[in-house]
């Protein structure tokens, strides 16, 4: 079985943009949308 990376490129639901992880915490650069979980 493959192991995922633990921060693994990922995308804002709102706009598609590859999210910037700052901290831990995913935020998307276009839209300012946060990852809350």
């Amino acid at each position: 079985m493959l192991e995922t990376p633990h921060y693994a490129a990922r995308h804002c639901p709102h706009c598609a943009t590859t999210l910037s992880n700052v901290q831990g915490v995913a935020a998307c650069p276009e839209c300012q949308w946060i990852d809350s979980d």
